[in-house]
């Protein structure tokens, strides 16, 4: 069942900032934000058009990042017309925690914004409110996307959701948005001036206690480390009859760069747990060392994620984390040419084990990142 990163999860403060919206015909609230693009805007450089749409969006929602393509469309749609176009990103980092993540490779930090905003062909000045996050609750942003459509005298006209796109990466049947924007345009009234702008909560600097909480839970889990041979990490390898991911890594706590990158896949294994994805560890060191390796993994923080541990269940296991035992010749004949014997060695299988990825060597997170969050969405799409 499809786990969605913006269901009502108890990570919130309970007195977390509820926003209201502006009503119909309120005056758009004024700021002063810096852009991605180096520069401060205020509201004076978005007046002098018959309309404006500011639409608050961010880094990290799937809702939010299936519709940075449409709106890029929608700023398109109105060249050389007199509208104006905003985006702006009020979560705060502080508000959200690795797994609410995992359809991203980016964070909702000011520098991750300039990342996706380029990366995306943002055609509109994106703003960073994630500071003080004053705009967001002078608007009463509730969601990501929260567009609002101004007319020229900056009073509000519409307010909710961009269009009925929801996660959808194509076409659209409802365009609220824009039909809202054509309709100021010809100097009538919408037809519809306000809907719910369905997405993701913004991420509240109150959240933060409740989000060390959580984070708390991942420092506290028991870490169990047990036995495996080369068939037990090929039925592993083979992941037969799932859908989901395996991101498997050979190490040794006397490998240099092994430790060096365990850091970020310990990230990786928590960013993307809310989804059916599992982190195997496989370590080359001595049946001797068991409790170096497992005060090691827990140092990591790599627990398991409660939909782990039903998987764990169907397959007869307790862990997620090996120490090898056996020839390694034989391991060698599991994966084939995909691995040499040199550690560390990470690889990314899907269903039926189709790899993904493969490394040998100190991974770059970033390009294993965004391998799994193309898959992420390559089964979102299929479901």
């Amino acid at each position: 069942m499809r786990l969605f990163i913006c269901s009502l999860l108890a990570v919130g403060s309970l007195h977390a900032y509820t926003p209201v919206p502006l009503v119909e015909d309120a005056k758009a609230p004024d700021f002063s934000l810096p852009g991605v693009d180096g520069k401060t805007y205020t509201l004076e450089d978005f007046s002098g058009g018959k309309a404006l749409a500011v639409i608050f969006t961010t880094n990290h929602c799937p809702d939010a990042i299936s519709s940075h393509g449409r709106m890029v469309a929608l700023v398109d749609h109105f060249k050389g017309k007199s509208v104006k176009f905003v985006a702006i990103n009020s979560n705060s980092p502080e508000g959200l925690h690795l797994p609410e993540l995992g359809w991203t490779v980016y964070d909702d930090s000011f520098e991750d914004m300039k990342l996706i905003s380029k990366d995306t062909g943002f055609n509109l000045p994106y703003l960073y409110d994630g500071e003080t996050q004053g705009m967001a609750k002078a608007y009463g942003a509730i969601a990501t996307p929260h567009i609002f459509v101004f007319d020229g005298d900056l009073k509000l006209r519409y307010n909710g959701r961009m269009d009925n796109g929801r996660r959808r990466l194509g076409p659209v049947e409802k365009n609220e948005g824009r039909d809202a924007i054509e309709a100021i345009l010809a100097g009538k009234k919408p037809a519809v001036v306000k809907t719910r702008p369905v997405g993701c909560t913004t991420k509240w600097k109150e959240k933060a206690g409740k989000v060390a909480e959580e984070n708390r839970k991942w420092k506290d889990q028991e870490i169990t480390v047990e036995m495996a041979n080369a068939d037990a990490i090929g039925k592993i390898y083979a992941n037969k009859g799932r859908k989901g991911m395996r991101l498997i890594n050979f190490w040794s706590t006397t490998c240099g760069p092994c430790i060096a990158e365990f850091p970020d896949l310990a990230e990786i294994c928590r960013q993307y747990s809310w989804h059916d994805f599992e982190f195997i560890s496989l370590s080359f060191d001595e049946e001797s060392d068991r409790e170096k390796v497992s005060k090691f993994l827990k140092h990591q923080e790599v627990g398991m994620s409660h939909r782990n541990r039903g998987l764990l269940k169907e397959d007869g296991r307790t862990t997620s984390h090996f120490i090898f035992k056996g020839d390694t010749e034989d391991l060698g004949k599991v994966f084939k040419d995909k691995w040499n014997g040199a550690l560390p060695f990470t690889i990314l299988v899907g269903a039926n084990g189709e790899v993904l990825y493969e490394h040998s060597g100190k991974v770059d997170p970033l390009v294993l990142k965004k391998k799994i969050v193309a898959q992420i969405w390559k089964e979102s799409e299929e479901k």
